[in-house]
């Protein structure tokens, strides 16, 4: 049995890839995307990634100012370096991580062994560590005394051009972006703080996704790309019950019921809206999110009632699965290597105890591999798909537009 070939690239010089697979010790770990799915709106965290590098010539030792990564005599061994992440298998070359170096950790067995452990955080890490400060106009009173009134930028554009906006004051290349017109328009803002707390804000008043995607590139989707995108609205890829092995979680709790909704925006008056059937049977279960970026209460309260109407009821669903490709290589390793985050499969399972197949059609929300020397162990997290068809209402869409025949979309 073998796995696909492990290629490992870190960036000691700006724009220069150096391959360091033939020093891969084959234990690697990468993790993107959520962890688990309790709420309508998905907070993807930042994606990280481990490997582990043979040291014994103190290649990777910062402290070797004779090693192969030294330039004017400064080491280039450093955090921050860009780090990638591929795989090869059948001929085909996969994405599967890209980021920045945490740092070298390395540890010794003295006289015999040593090794660099190098984490890495993609993008997000980026954003995390940009602190921006507002700028100010200065007006004087009539006894001469400033008045320092915030610069707003990007009142009334849509939340796409937000996260563009946002990606620029971080100053994170445009070709390493894919970014979706939002659907919302927003509140202006000053463009302070935290650049991925503001990020996360905006994609929350869209309820729509923003992660770091295979390749290093932040993707934004909107509200509507989950209805409208055919890796979304088709199923990709199927599991079970014979492609095996797999193991996968069935959850029967409350995590992803929600049926009364109490949403606000900057500014504005509390929208609360409930499903009275829901509340009847199952007592009230409020999702609450305030300082949203909305220009009215009117989408405030739309908001609300997509929320209820997608969540009013609790759900029998698979929130995880677990696949083993080395033991079914042919076909797993092409699914494990290429699905993405947001990708629609569907999970079939027959209970060990008999009866009727249980078949759940899910998105991937969050993507774990485990790698060792002599295997592989992916994990999904998974969100359920049931009530998200290609039935609603979406404005001004060819397909989605007919009021007839399709349910109201927010």
């Amino acid at each position: 049995m073998t796995i696909p070939q492990i290629i490992a690239e870190i960036q000691f010089t700006n724009g220069v890839w150096t391959d360091v697979s033939p020093w891969l010790v084959k234990n690697a770990s990468i993790t993107r995307g959520s962890s688990r799915v309790e709420s309508p709106v998905i907070r993807y965290e930042p994606g990280t990634a481990t490997i582990r590098l043979n040291n014994s010539d103190r290649r990777f030792d910062p402290t070797n100012l004779s090693g192969p990564y030294v330039s004017s005599g400064v080491s280039l061994v450093s955090p921050m370096r860009p780090l990638r992440i591929r795989a090869t298998w059948n001929g085909v070359t996969y994405n599967l991580f890209r980021g920045f170096t945490d740092e070298f950790a390395i540890d010794w067995i003295p006289g015999v062994y040593s090794e660099a452990t190098v984490p890495a955080t993609d993008g997000f890490k980026v954003l995390t560590s940009k602190r921006r400060a507002a700028q100010y106009n200065v007006t004087y009173d009539e006894n001469s005394e400033p008045i320092f009134t915030p610069i707003t930028f990007g009142e009334g554009e849509d939340s796409g051009a937000r996260v563009e906006r946002i990606l620029d004051s971080a100053d994170w290349p445009s070709g390493d972006r894919l970014i979706d017109t939002g659907v919302s328009t927003l509140q202006a803002t000053t463009l302070e703080g935290d650049a991925l707390d503001e990020l996360y804000k905006t994609v929350e008043t869209e309820l729509g996704e923003c992660y770091v995607d295979a390749s290093g590139r932040i993707v934004f989707r909107n509200r509507h790309a989950i209805l409208t995108e055919s890796r979304s609205t088709s199923v990709q890829a199927s599991f079970g019950p014979t492609i095996v092995p797999m193991m996968t979680k069935l959850s029967t709790d409350d995590a992803t019921m929600w049926n009364e909704a109490s949403i606000s925006r900057v500014g504005g008056i509390p929208q609360i809206f409930e499903d009275s059937a829901s509340v009847a049977r199952n007592r009230y279960k409020t999702f609450s999110v305030s300082d949203l970026l909305f220009e009215d209460d009117l989408t405030a309260m739309n908001y609300g009632q997509w929320i209820v109407y997608t969540s009013k009821d609790p759900e029998n669903r698979f929130d995880f699965m677990t696949l083993y490709p080395i033991q079914n290589s042919a076909t797993l390793f092409p699914q494990v290597l290429s699905r993405e985050i947001g990708d629609r499969i569907q999970i079939s399972v027959t209970p060990p105890g008999g009866g009727s197949t249980i078949t759940r059609q899910v998105f991937i929300r969050g993507i774990n591999h485990e790698i060792s020397q002599e295997n592989w162990v992916t994990t999904w997290t998974l969100q359920s798909a049931t009530r998200y068809t290609s039935n609603f209402f979406i404005l001004n869409s060819a397909t989605n537009g007919v009021l007839d025949q399709n349910i109201l979309s927010f």
